[in-house]
């Protein structure tokens, strides 16, 4: 009889002890459920204004870019020296020789050498330390005073003809009597003159063989071998040689 009510005893208090157990872990899960949950709140209440920052920083840069692109790409250096080499990609071939006051774009300067576009179709590499950025400008007026002083007989309708398409020049000129060619333009010739010719606009006309002359204006460069006057939209360069002179009037 002892046997059997110890044994009943030690039941119930067994069931007493895994119903307390229970409730406790009961307890214990639900109190972690409502701290996860607050933690979670609490992340992400911290988390957005974080991110609509990064978001405004990103607007921001992304904003600036195109003002250093355009700043780029008006890049323009002027020729420094006379029959300035102009080399290929690999920087010993020559493709070209530029002239006293050649202005070109510049696309980027690698290791003392400066990229140029020398027409729609060829880029080419001049030493940097042929190369200028700043040029004295001279009003269109004087520069053409400059070119009447230098070339007295020549038409005033030169100045229509720079900067017109080739086949409108033609229209006026007709056929000249010989085309030459380089690597970035053609030169057509006509009686007394010629016409320099890229990407199909006459850019220049030159008169060679012309008596030296120097003229009432202060030239923006002047060396032994050429002396360049800048314009506003025009340039006149004039190139000694043998008792004469090559005059250019020219299109910027």
């Amino acid at each position: 009889m002892n046997g059997g009510r110890l044994s009943r005893a030690t039941t119930r208090k067994r069931k007493r002890v895994f119903r307390i157990t229970t409730a406790l872990a009961l307890v214990l899960a639900l109190v972690g459920i409502i701290a996860f949950a607050a933690l979670i709140d609490k992340k992400q209440d911290s988390a957005l204004p974080e991110s609509d920052e990064i978001a405004t920083e990103m607007v921001d840069s992304e904003s600036e870019q195109p003002a250093d692109a355009e700043t780029e790409s008006t890049d323009t250096i002027y020729i420094e020296q006379p029959y300035t080499k102009v080399y290929a990609d690999d920087r010993v071939t020559v493709v070209y020789e530029a002239d006293l006051g050649d202005r070109f774009e510049r696309l980027e300067t690698v290791s003392g050498f400066v990229k140029v576009q020398l027409n729609e179709r060829l880029t080419g590499w001049v030493t940097e330390e042929s190369v200028t950025t700043e040029a004295t400008a001279l009003s269109d007026d004087e520069v053409i005073a400059a070119w009447q002083q230098v070339v007295p007989n020549a038409s005033e309708s030169v100045l229509d003809w720079i900067g017109k398409d080739l086949e409108t020049v033609r229209a006026e000129l007709g056929s000249p009597s010989a085309v030459q060619r380089d690597q970035v333009n053609e030169y057509h010739f006509y009686d007394g003159f010629f016409l320099m010719v890229r990407d199909q606009k006459v850019r220049a006309v030159d008169w060679d063989k012309q008596a030296t002359a120097t003229p009432d204006v202060q030239p923006t460069r002047e060396q032994a071998t050429g002396i360049w006057f800048e314009g506003e939209t025009v340039q006149l360069k004039l190139f000694p040689y043998s008792g004469v002179m090559r005059v250019r009037l020219e299109q910027k």
